[in-house]
């Protein structure tokens, strides 16, 4: 070949790859606009920092004093804004929360979209169109969970770190290169218990695609499992129970695929997203077809569109969730990873150009609630965070404080006044806010009960407790056998339960209609259900989160932590009462 062509044909490849690495490096960059544009945390944002407040507190990985319950459903979300917080010296990470799920989910669509250059790159420089990514940056959705608070950019991130790793082991296969990505897909539970699925389904795709013999294999096998398999010990021995506590509030093991249906409809409906879905799966039957010869860019190209497709029946069973979109996320974003980006041809062409269409009209157009949101409970986060707090952009603890100032002030009166009040309010058009005595033994200066449960445990400081009314951080509440309506809100706590374990055997019983809950509280319930907490399993429950953490309270934890996990409790006093106490 002349000189005058090779260099014409380095040029060329080399234009090719300026483009697309400016595709890599624009997806991440409009993402990260995107999210800043829409960007805010929620009130379960503000149940991590409060958990975090406590660790720098030195109180360890609780939500109160003198309670171990595990309110962080992200074992790694909590303890990575933990290590900001303290790098920072902020233990108030609820503005960190949202620039970190900001970056994490930044840099995860970029590794994402260059893991999908390479797969589609492996031999020779070709020009690749963003498709996949497209039908992400279309959804609202997306945009407003690049922020929240919550742990979605870490689980973004997460993913696409994940399958990078695996996209670049098809051709370096180093022993140290095999480990490392054993250990990143290991921390699949650590970022959401749901995420083992993924993690299974990316560990197979690596030992299929690496074939290691079986001392590596055993070596990779125990680099991903140690550390999930160390912090689910601690778990069990410290929590006492074999999942986070809001696992057993939401009925985690339960099966609602009737509502986990309406829940990815109540997605995909607004969106038309069956569109460009379609047009995607067109998209990655040719991919296939085109890596049919080379096993392991397929195994690497089905990885993680067989992992979207587990997580998204797992999110089908147990009924969705209430936050719109949320849940159904992870999986969308895993099966489209492949297809992220697409090679130049004819086809390709057409198809990018539908996806661009809707992606447009989408993003222009498209607007959440869906007519029938409200009938399955399913609710548009940031639109009533955004109303309750008056805030265009609510990210920080303080402007959602503001919105319970009041009771904010009652809070401070009372710790310091040494009264020792049990704090609660209504949720009436009155707010009533009602203080009882607070019984002996109880380390905290005051208790609050939380219906906000974030905003209450940022309005009060690290020394006064926080009593879930809907079950997340209670340990009682969390076992009531209440059906799911909206998960996470289908077991309140009641004033019966409330004030037989917080307040004054002397206190009497306030009318249940100043909190939330229908008819009135008899002297009868409150004593029946304080002697059911004496009893039984009910006690013992008590004892695993209450009692000092000696060696032998840790070994009774993790031991008993799977009998514990499985207890239910009737929410009605006296049903309780029969059932611990043997009472007829």
């Amino acid at each position: 070949m002349a000189p005058a062509a090779v260099n014409a044909a380095r040029d060329s490849k080399a234009t090719r790859t300026r483009w697309n690495l400016t595709v890599v490096a624009g997806s991440a960059l409009l993402i990260a606009v995107l999210g800043y544009l829409t960007r805010w945390i929620c009130d379960d944002a503000l149940i991590f920092t409060r958990a975090v407040e406590q660790i720098l507190a030195g109180n360890g990985p609780v939500y109160q004093i003198g309670e171990r319950a595990e309110t962080s459903t992200s074992a790694l979300w909590q303890w990575l804004l933990a290590l900001a917080g303290f790098l920072f010296g902020q233990p108030d990470t609820s503005t960190i929360s949202w620039v970190l799920g900001l970056v994490l989910t930044a840099v995860g669509f970029g590794l994402a979209v260059d893991a999908a250059r390479r797969l589609h790159s492996r031999r020779h420089a070709t020009v690749l169109l963003p498709c996949g990514v497209l039908v992400l940056l279309g959804l609202r959705p997306v945009w407003e969970y690049a922020t929240s608070g919550l742990e979605t950019g870490l689980n973004t991130f997460w993913m696409a770190a994940s399958w990078w790793l695996l996209v670049r082991l098809r051709e370096r296969g180093s022993t140290k290169a095999l480990l490392f990505a054993a250990f990143t897909i290991g921390l699949g539970p650590l970022v959401r218990p749901d995420q083992a699925l993924v993690a299974a389904v990316f560990l197979a795709a690596l030992w299929l695609t690496v074939r290691p013999g079986w001392r590596l294999t055993l070596g990779a096998v125990g680099t991903a499992a140690t550390l999930p398999v160390a912090y689910e010990i601690f778990r069990m021995g410290f929590y006492g129970i074999v999942v986070p506590m809001p696992a057993l509030t939401k009925n985690a093991g339960e099966s609602m695929w009737p509502r986990g249906f309406a829940y990815v409809a109540d997605f995909a409906g607004p969106y038309l997203l069956w569109l460009p879905l379609a047009v995607v799966m067109f998209v990655f039957a040719g991919l296939l077809h085109r890596l049919g010869g080379r096993r392991t860019d397929l195994m690497v190209a089905l990885a993680p569109v067989v992992a979207g497709a587990l997580h998204l029946a797992y999110v089908v069973k147990v009924g969705g969730d209430y936050m719109h979109a949320r849940m159904a996320l992870p999986a969308l974003f895993l099966i489209l990873l492949p297809v992220l980006v697409v090679s130049r041809s004819k086809n390709a062409g057409v198809a990018v150009v539908v996806v661009v269409v809707w992606a447009s009209l989408c993003a222009g157009l498209c607007r959440y609630p869906a007519v029938d949101g409200s009938v399955h409970g399913i609710d548009d986060e940031r639109a009533y965070y955004v109303a309750w707090t008056g805030s265009s952009h609510p990210t920080d603890s303080a402007t959602y404080v503001q919105q319970l100032q009041r009771l904010k002030n009652v809070v401070t009166a009372e710790a310091v006044s040494g009264h020792r009040a049990l704090i609660y309010h209504g949720l009436g058009p009155g707010n009533d806010i009602i203080t009882t005595p607070m019984r002996t033994g109880i380390a905290e200066k005051a208790m609050v009960v939380g219906v906000y449960l974030g905003t209450a445990g940022m309005l009060a400081p690290t020394d006064v407790g926080i009593v879930d009314f809907w079950g997340l951080a209670n340990p009682i509440g969390a076992r009531f056998e209440f059906p799911t309506v909206k998960p996470g809100h289908s077991k309140p706590l009641g004033n019966a339960w409330l004030l037989a374990d917080y307040a004054a055997p002397a206190a009497p019983p306030h009318p249940s209609g100043n909190f939330a809950v229908s008819g009135t509280v008899t002297s009868e319930q409150v004593i029946a259900a304080r002697h059911a907490l004496s009893c039984g399993d009910l006690a013992e429950i008590q004892q695993s989160a209450r009692e000092p953490l000696t060696f032998k309270r840790f070994w009774d934890n993790l031991t008993g932590a799977w009998h514990r996990t499985r207890v239910t409790i009737p929410p009605d006093p006296f049903e309780a009462e029969r059932k611990f106490c043997g009472r007829p």
